[in-house]
């Protein structure tokens, strides 16, 4: 009789140990779903833009400072990608200086002033081959309508290695699938070291102009403006992508 109450306390104590078990097999794991979700709200918050280098247009221009004689041309996009948090932008702009072209004049006039743009007298393509705007912050300006703002956008740009901050204000669609901004990005050459022919060197005796054997009132005539226009229409690829 002891014997068989003791088997039933033994089989009793063990089927208490496996309910107990059990019970904390059932016990949830916490998953990490949690924190996948909160990464995927945060690139669907802060998406990245591809800019869209066919369709993306620049035309540059720039001239005399004391005549009315302009030229103008083309550059390429190579790359672009702009980061979005809400209303305010940052990214990178990567202009192809390969490019550079002129539209103005034509046959060997067109070929003189592209050789002479490209050469080390001003832009050095083959030693500096890309221009970038490195965008830090923009601020709305004013709200325009039809998903398009009027911002202040502020940077640093880089040309011939050398880098300084800029400001421009540009016209920019956030709200549809395909971004787009356009304006106008003023900039002093002269802060890129790209200083032929600049006033800044129309009284030093080390500069070209002595090579001109001329008057200083005649030398004017000959002086480039270091303001540099760049009109820009840049285009981006439909959607977004996550970071």
């Amino acid at each position: 009789m002891k014997k068989i109450l003791i088997l039933i306390l033994i089989s009793n104590l063990a089927q208490a140990q496996l309910m107990d078990q059990s019970d904390k097999e059932l016990i949830p794991v916490k998953r990490l779903d949690n924190i996948a979700t909160k990464q995927e709200n945060e690139n669907l918050i802060n998406p990245t833009i591809i800019l869209n280098a066919g369709k993306s247009k620049f035309v540059w221009n720039g001239g005399l400072k004391f005549g009315p004689k302009t030229h103008n041309g083309k550059l390429r996009l190579l790359n672009g990608n702009i980061n979005l948090n809400g209303q305010n932008i940052s990214g990178d702009v990567v202009i192809n200086m390969l490019s550079l072209n002129n539209s103005e004049l034509i046959g060997t006039s067109s070929e003189r002033l592209v050789g002479h743009l490209r050469s080390a007298d001003f832009f050095d393509v083959e030693k500096y081959p890309t221009a970038k705007l490195s965008i830090k912050n923009s601020k709305v300006i004013e709200k325009l309508g039809d998903g398009k703002y009027k911002m202040l956008v502020n940077g640093d740009m880089t040309v011939k290695s050398k880098t300084n901050p800029v400001s421009f204000e540009a016209i920019i669609n956030l709200d549809s699938d395909i971004k787009t901004a356009e304006g106008i990005l003023t900039f002093n050459r002269d802060d890129f070291d790209v200083q032929y022919r600049s006033e800044m060197h129309l009284d030093d005796p080390k500069s070209f102009w002595n090579k001109l054997q001329t008057t200083r009132d005649t030398a004017k005539d000959k002086v480039i403006d270091e303001e540099i226009e760049i009109q820009f229409n840049v285009v981006s690829m439909p959607g977004v992508l996550s970071k």
